[in-house]
């Protein structure tokens, strides 16, 4: 577990995350609402870099048990489908602002941001799975549906993380 989630566990009274704290902390972390210059190329690279491999397998872990409970909560599943969906509402931004300014192609940015999440959370189901000896094409399965479905050439998401200097695991 990386020091971050552990300190969300600590302020929290060791308990679970609540599942708002949790995605919405996630939420503002990876696809802020305000995003600072750059293009949606750059946004897109940077919330890949930040949200895969194995420093993000912990906050998948929390998504998998704050779901799971939520199907038992009715104010929980409230409250993570309405994380969920600000989520998903700030990456069909990014795709649409990208297809505007001619970095992206896309008939329907909303069916593009569902296509790159379901591949995202297919992944995230994996985390509490052994993950070494995964072949690379799995690992970067969502960087790949996040270069292809917009129309990107392969390894621009990756280049671009690197030349801004993020970290994470794309």
């Amino acid at each position: 577990m990386c020091r971050r989630d552990r300190q969300f566990r600590r302020r929290l009274g060791g308990r679970f995350p609540p599942a708002p704290l949790l995605t919405g902390h996630t939420a503002n972390t990876l696809l802020p609402a305000d995003r600072a210059a750059g293009t949606p190329t750059d946004h897109l690279a940077r919330f890949f870099a930040l949200a895969t491999g194995a420093a993000y397998d912990d906050i998948s872990r929390l998504w998998i048990n704050a779901r799971h409970l939520s199907r038992y909560r009715p104010v929980l599943r409230d409250r993570v489908g309405h994380q969920e969906a600000l989520w998903r509402d700030r990456l069909e931004d990014l795709v649409r602002e990208g297809v505007e300014r001619g970095e992206f192609r896309s008939d329907d940015p909303h069916v593009t941001t569902i296509q790159i999440l379901v591949v995202i959370d297919g992944l995230g189901a994996h985390a509490n799975t052994a993950t070494e000896g995964r072949p690379e094409v799995v690992t970067r399965m969502a960087v790949s549906t996040a270069e292809r479905e917009p129309g990107l050439e392969r390894g621009t998401l990756t280049r671009r993380a690197a030349a801004l200097d993020v970290s994470g695991g794309s």
